[in-house]
């Protein structure tokens, strides 16, 4: 018979030892799971995301020809653009282990400039008698358009802008999930 009890009483300890230590792990467990499939998706939703932006007004002189009069022509062309920068979060890769989420953000890229069509304005024209095609101009004169607004973003800072922009907002979106008791750990890396 005591035997038996000792048996009943080691099995108890043994039970009791189990369930004290699930209870414990769970006390430091936090209340939400995350894995990285859920952040990825969260992430890959907001795919390409524009972080920065700039407002840009524009001058650009075009000419065509080398004699003037004959077939030399010109305008200068004021316009303003839209100049977009930001991150495709669909590229970012997401590590949890155990209590710390790792983000890999790519880099911020040019996203993409639009001219506003209607802000066009010409100044400016010198017409030529035997070069007085103007369709090929204007598309030529747009891509010069381009090209400048694209200069400007280097000068700007745009990129790290946009960069730092993406950064804030994957730290907004996990920030509930990284405050309170048992809460996970955020580091937002560059890829």
């Amino acid at each position: 018979m005591k035997k038996i009890l000792a048996i009943v009483a080691a099995v108890a300890l043994v039970a009791v030892g189990v369930v004290g230590t699930l209870a414990f792990q769970r006390a430091f467990e936090p209340s939400v799971k995350l894995t990285a499939t859920s952040i990825q998706e969260q992430l890959t939703n907001s795919s390409e995301l524009a972080t920065a932006k700039l407002e840009y007004r524009g001058l650009v002189r075009y000419e065509n020809g080398d004699i003037d009069f004959i077939n030399k022509k010109g305008f200068t062309m004021v316009y303003d653009a839209e100049v977009r920068a930001g991150v495709d979060l669909s590229q970012a890769s997401v590590d949890v282990s155990g209590r710390t989420v790792t983000v890999r953000l790519p880099q911020a890229r040019l996203l993409g400039i639009e001219i506003d069509p209607h802000s066009i304005e010409f100044y400016d024209s010198a017409f030529a008698l035997f070069n007085w095609e103007n369709k090929q101009d204007t598309a030529e004169a747009l891509k010069a358009a381009q090209a400048d607004a694209e200069g400007k973003v280097d000068q700007t800072g745009m990129i790290e802008q946009a960069n730092e922009q993406a950064r804030t907002l994957v730290e907004n979106l996990l920030h509930p999930f990284t405050v309170g008791e048992g809460a996970y750990t955020l580091q937002i890396v560059d890829a």
